[in-house]
């Protein structure tokens, strides 16, 4: 093999990932860095990742519910706790953005089983009519610092406090 010319390969490939990295983390759409935002949540709740949701709920998110971050999250542990397998179908997504906001709206559909009221869970989801709408905010420069500051549905209410 020729030397140099591996060098200035392997230096041209070093080069292009560069690039490539830099325009991933700074050139970006901010609908891009909503519709992977909000892909993350979906994943999060799916595994019922209670830390990761932390992360991605802002320190002053709210809901129709009255919720803070700390209360949103105690009510989904309990709502989705008695799942053992869960997942979020997606449709109908619509995503607008600007630097630093988005909202995204979405039709969520629930597949899953368990045990306790989690039938229920599924059965009051799914009747559903109205998407989900999900306001974030990137209070950061980094592409992966958006956070969800508020979540609602006008269709949804607590199951078992109604």
């Amino acid at each position: 093999m020729n030397k140099p010319i591996v060098i200035r390969s392997v230096l041209a490939l070093i080069l292009i990932s560069g690039l490539w990295l830099a325009w991933w983390v700074f050139g970006r759409s901010p609908e891009a860095q909503v519709r992977a935002a909000q892909a993350k949540l979906i994943k999060i709740v799916e595994k019922r990742d209670w830390a990761g949701l932390e992360k991605l709920l802002a320190p002053n998110y709210t809901d129709a519910f009255g919720h803070n971050r700390q209360t949103a999250i105690q009510d989904g542990r309990q709502v989705l706790g008695s799942f053992f397998a869960l997942t979020l179908k997606t449709d109908q997504t619509t995503i607008k953005a600007t630097p630093g906001q988005g909202v995204v709206s979405m039709m969520i559909r629930l597949e899953g089983n368990g045990i306790g009221f989690s039938q229920a869970v599924l059965g009051h989801v799914n009747q559903m009519t109205e998407p989900w709408v999900f306001h974030w905010s990137n209070p950061g420069r980094w592409p992966w610092d958006w956070q969800v500051n508020m979540i609602h549905n006008d269709q949804a209410r607590l199951v078992g406090r109604d």
